[in-house]
């Protein structure tokens, strides 16, 4: 009897040991499935140009969110000196990669890079309290704001990844408020398809972190300015 039981438990054992090994490689094989499948999806769309109408603000930020964020008047008007687009290359915004990470298309923009920027720009200057001139006003204290675009780009492979980066200098009366280079990334997640959409919300959430320190650093010079 005690031999019958110790053979029953054995046997137990090893169908115990059996069970447990077949799912491990199952799931390892489910694994290299999705793996390879993600792979396959990624190589099947990564060929033909991409061409996103750049938008701003994000998705997740428009509507009530965005006016949500809107900050009461700030006394120092700002005057922006329209951005000029200084990239190497200006006809491009980003890149599409098949499954192996190989570049296989670009991605073009449908509207004008710094038309873009400058828009998001005058739009976060308004949420955060400030009045945009659209010209100079005599007898009017107010900040003139210039730069230089010095990059828009949007990679992929298995996440979207964006960069933005420029050159922003703030005077007032002729005096240097304020001169700093400014870099931000930004994603809009898993690369699923690389579609034209994704790469535009990648951008946009991209200049939207950017921007922020740059309001920020505006805020602080614009606090230093003498009340009149």
């Amino acid at each position: 009897m005690l031999l019958a039981c110790r053979i029953e438990v054995g046997v137990a054992d090893r169908a115990t040991f059996a069970s447990t090994r077949d799912l491990a490689i199952m799931n390892r094989f489910a694994r290299l499935l999705s793996c390879a499948s993600l792979v396959l999806t990624l190589s099947a769309c990564a060929f033909g140009t991409r061409q996103p109408t750049l938008v701003y603000p994000p998705a997740a930020e428009s509507g009530t969110a965005q006016a949500a964020r809107a900050a009461s008047p700030k006394g120092l008007p700002i005057l922006i000196q329209p951005f000029t687009d200084a990239r190497n290359d200006r006809s491009k915004v980003g890149t599409v990669r098949n499954g192996f990470g190989m570049p296989t298309a670009d991605v073009v923009p449908t509207n004008n890079v710094a038309d873009w920027f400058n828009s998001a720009l005058k739009t976060e200057l308004q949420n955060s309290g400030y009045t945009v001139l659209a010209a100079p006003e005599a007898g009017k204290t107010f900040a003139v704001l210039s730069g230089q675009i010095r990059n828009v780009w949007a990679d992929m492979y298995f996440n979207y990844n964006g960069e933005i980066a420029f050159d922003a200098q703030l005077k007032q009366g002729g005096k240097d408020m304020l001169a700093k280079h400014y870099e931000g990334t930004g994603s809009a997640g898993v690369a699923w398809g690389a579609t034209a959409e994704s790469y535009a919300q990648t951008l946009a959430i991209s200049l939207a972190n950017t921007l922020k320190p740059l309001l920020a650093d505006i805020d602080a010079a614009a606090a230093a300015v003498p009340r009149k």
